[in-house]
């Protein structure tokens, strides 16, 4: 009898044992359930907000510079003139990009400028005046500038162009500026559009324009996917 009851006993402590650890295991089930919930509400609302845009200027400290960049054939025809131009200005307040042929150096022997030697970017292409080789050379130039954070202001330039002002005033009239200055005008001419660009740009659509143009940081802050070494032109 004695031992009877005491089986007994040891069946309902290990049957008690059972049933605390299923209890246990079931209130860790559902800390767990609950949490994970959580976390996914958490980021589903963290996802649905739209993306904050922060200005560079905002964050960046020091002087700004004005990045010129000059798309030219080989070298710059002009140089001396740009010479007098950045002579006048300081060092801290402009940047310099070249994209010439491929394999072509600016130095002592093709320049008359010492600001020029050396500033032709490494990665250039092939362009082709009137291609679509020029929008991605463009690119790359937006590209180089981009990685020095001092550059706030970024001016695309030909090799005919020339500076009609000293550096001080166009340093200041374009950093003052709150705007890009883009030229953009109905082409009136015929035979310019090509009816293949359709139905991405529609004839209704379709501007010319002049290739110098003059951009704020945050006019191309929206679109940094588009400088990326695998870009291809359409």
């Amino acid at each position: 009898m004695a031992a009877r009851t005491v089986k007994r006993r040891h069946v309902s402590t290990r049957l008690s044992c059972k049933l605390l650890i299923l209890f246990t295991v079931s209130i860790f089930c559902v800390v767990v359930l609950v949490a994970a919930a959580l976390f996914s509400v958490n980021s589903n609302s963290i996802s649905n907000k739209p993306p904050i845009r922060i200005s560079r200027a905002a964050v960046f400290h020091g002087p700004p510079k004005i990045a010129f960049l000059f798309l030219v054939r080989r070298n710059i025809p002009l140089d001396f003139l740009w010479g007098a131009f950045f002579q006048n200005g300081d060092v801290s307040n402009f940047s310099i990009y070249v994209h010439s042929a491929p394999g072509f150096v600016l130095d002592e022997s093709n320049s008359r400028s010492h600001f020029f030697y050396g500033r032709q970017l490494s990665n250039s292409i092939q362009v082709l005046w009137g291609e679509s080789s020029m929008i991605q050379a463009e690119r790359l130039l937006l590209s180089a500038a981009l990685e020095d954070p001092a550059n706030q202001r970024f001016v695309l330039l030909s090799d005919r162009c020339v500076p009609l002002y000293n550096f001080s005033h166009v340093y200041n009239y374009i950093m003052v500026s709150p705007r890009s200055f883009v030229d953009s005008f109905l082409d009136v001419k015929e035979g310019r559009y090509n009816p293949k660009m359709s139905p991405k740009i529609p004839r209704e659509k379709w501007r010319k324009g002049s290739q110098v143009i003059s951009l704020i940081f945050d006019f191309i802050a929206p679109d940094l996917i588009v400088f990326v070494p695998t870009v291809h032109v359409p």
